[in-house]
């Protein structure tokens, strides 16, 4: 059942998304005539298009993140959904999953427009950022990077911590958006929604910022190696980055129990409009 969920779930909310996913392909088409034409003018647009086009593919991905959740479970479409014969915990499984997959593609994108002006202004520029990177080689400055490994692991952290503040946000929005249309709130969703949201943040955000100056928790980056420590940012002269994690993993945990509150409200608490 969880599979068919799932495909209704990327069907359904596909229309949110495509429109501007297509806008970008079409954009990126564009500046590649430009290229093959010689177009300046045209290249030029299109490449301030695919920069727009960008950060629109991730602010309307995750607005209609809010607008699908709400209009499918406490809207009109909630009494279709809630009378499936699936347990709640499934239903917000399947729109976490799809929540998550449309965020990841949204940032793909905005890093494909951002990779095609790139190309673009390195054919127009005629090598002459091929001659910048070499003399960036010749200079040393490369010796200064991390080795391979350092650079692997470091990556697979950046991932992790991206996994990790998608679930907080998804976890964030499902809650409150499901606290502010229980009985007593629903008169006034939006205006409650947004209080109960920042209140959130601001509440985590604060007991982070306590855990971080008490009990300091960072991923340090050497040239050698990527190490966890208990120490304040910048505490290691020998460090080249260090980022201060305590906060990230604190919002996680608190959005997978939001989660999970969540869960329950639905198939308790819940009231459709």
């Amino acid at each position: 059942m969880l599979g068919k969920l799932l495909k209704h779930e990327i069907r359904h909310s596909a229309r949110y998304t495509m429109a501007i996913y297509g806008a970008a392909f079409a954009a990126m088409a564009v500046t590649g005539l430009s290229l093959l034409f010689d177009s300046g003018w045209l290249g030029a647009i299109s490449c301030g298009m695919l920069y727009i086009i960008g950060f629109a593919a991730v602010v309307t991905t995750l607005v209609s993140i809010i607008k699908n959740f709400n209009d499918t479970l406490f809207g009109r479409q909630g009494y279709l959904t809630l009378t499936l014969p699936v347990k709640g915990s499934e239903l917000l499984i399947s729109k976490v999953l799809v929540s998550f997959l449309w965020i990841v593609a949204s940032f793909g994108i905005m890093g494909l427009t951002f990779y095609v002006i790139f190309v673009y202004g390195k054919e127009r520029s005629g090598g002459t950022m091929e001659s910048m990177w070499e003399i960036i080689s010749v200079s040393g400055i490369l010796d200064m990077l991390p080795s391979k490994t350092a650079i692997i692991e470091f990556i697979a952290v950046v991932v992790i911590l991206a996994i990790s503040t998608i679930i907080t946000y998804v976890g964030y929005v499902y809650f409150t958006v499901t606290v502010a249309n229980t009985r007593p709130l629903q008169n006034h969703p939006k205006l409650y929604g947004g209080l109960i949201f920042f209140g959130i943040m601001s509440f985590v955000n604060t007991l982070g910022n306590v855990l971080s100056e008490y009990l300091p928790l960072t991923i340090n980056v050497s040239t050698e190696k990527v190490f966890f420590s208990f120490t304040q940012m910048g505490a290691d002269p020998n460090v080249l980055i260090s980022y201060g994690i305590g906060g990230t993993i604190l919002s996680g945990l608190v959005a997978v129990g939001l989660l999970f509150a969540t869960g329950y409200i639905i198939e308790n608490k819940v009231n459709i409009k």
